[in-house]
């Protein structure tokens, strides 16, 4: 009887038949949970869009006068070198840009210690070629001519070739030994002027840095502080009383054109990204304001002479093409 009496109150507080599937159902909802909670993480991640890693790029911007506001340079009518170069970093949207402005002296330093660094408007050597990778051209200048100011008497006769052209710039200094050349500091003026340049005494150069350097070398040029600049044409701008009494001249030997160049580090990434920069040029080849961009600084005569030029230098492609 007492046997019988214990499965009775058991029976009453626990029926067999409702308690293995109450606990089955409880086991199986915290089995569930437990599972639900593991995967849901991962679940709504993949509903979450990634973010895109930019690589860095040190966008190298000398420090000068001309260079302020650089990504305002939105028009042909500006200089040429800084609208094409605003042009090519606003199509670089694959990169992150960082526009870091330095002199033009820690610009080397920078493009050799660094993997991620670029910079515009150079011209291509083979010292900078060592440690530094090119684009194809970004813009095309007249090259450097020789600026006297107001002088009083000609330059000697055999200072001269048969075509009225200097023959070498440190004949002029051997003969005028007194004369000061006004340069500006830490560039490069190409190969075969930075070899001329290299063989005139110290004392016969002025060298002229920082942020206003190319204005700081015109009005030391009119105010008779130097006897000569070494400039290009499109940053030798007198006014109307001063355009009858400065003189230019051709240096024997000097290529017709400087070249400048997109220059970035030598790197995979370097190369990367003038492999991106060169594929914008080939488009910006054939626009109508590429053209504009270099008519503001040419007559009609220079540009026909240009076209002819790199139609003899760079026959596999046409750089300024005419517009319609």
């Amino acid at each position: 009887m007492q046997l019988k009496w214990r499965q009775v109150t058991l029976s009453r507080s626990f029926p067999l038949n409702l308690f293995s599937p109450l606990k089955m159902i409880v086991t199986f909802i915290n089995i569930a949970l437990f599972i639900g909670a593991l995967f849901s993480t991962p679940a709504q991640s993949d509903h979450v869009p990634k973010q895109v890693h930019k690589e860095k790029v040190i966008w190298l911007v000398e420090d000068k006068l001309e260079n302020k506001d650089l990504l305002a340079k939105t028009s042909a009518d500006t200089s040429t070198a800084s609208y094409i170069e605003n042009l090519i970093i606003q199509q670089l949207t694959q990169y992150n840009i960082k526009i870091e402005r330095v002199t033009a002296s820690r610009m080397n330093r920078v493009l050799r210690t660094n993997e991620n660094a670029c910079v515009a408007n150079r011209a291509e050597t083979p010292k900078r070629r060592k440690y530094s990778l090119f684009s194809d051209p970004q813009s095309f200048y007249l090259t450097h001519k020789l600026y006297r100011f107001n002088q009083t008497s000609a330059l000697p006769n055999q200072l001269f070739n048969a075509e009225g052209e200097i023959e070498d710039l440190a004949s002029i200094f051997k003969l005028l030994p007194e004369k000061t050349l006004g340069l500006a500091q830490d560039v490069s003026f190409g190969v075969f002027l930075d070899q001329q340049i290299g063989k005139i005494k110290s004392e016969n150069i002025y060298y002229r840095g920082g942020n206003k350097r190319v204005v700081a070398l015109s009005s030391m040029l009119y105010k008779s502080r130097v006897d000569f600049v070494l400039a290009l044409p499109v940053d030798i701008t007198p006014n109307e009383m001063q355009k009858p009494l400065i003189e230019q001249y051709t240096i024997a030997g000097a290529p017709p054109y400087l070249i400048a160049h997109f220059n970035c580090s030598k790197s995979p990434l370097g190369q990367r990204v003038i492999d991106n920069i060169n594929k914008i040029l080939a488009k910006v080849y054939q626009t109508e304001d590429y053209y504009q961009a270099h008519k503001k600084w040419f007559s009609d005569k220079q540009l026909a002479d240009l076209q002819i030029f790199l139609a003899k230098n760079f026959s596999e492609q046409r750089y300024i093409n005419p517009t319609e």
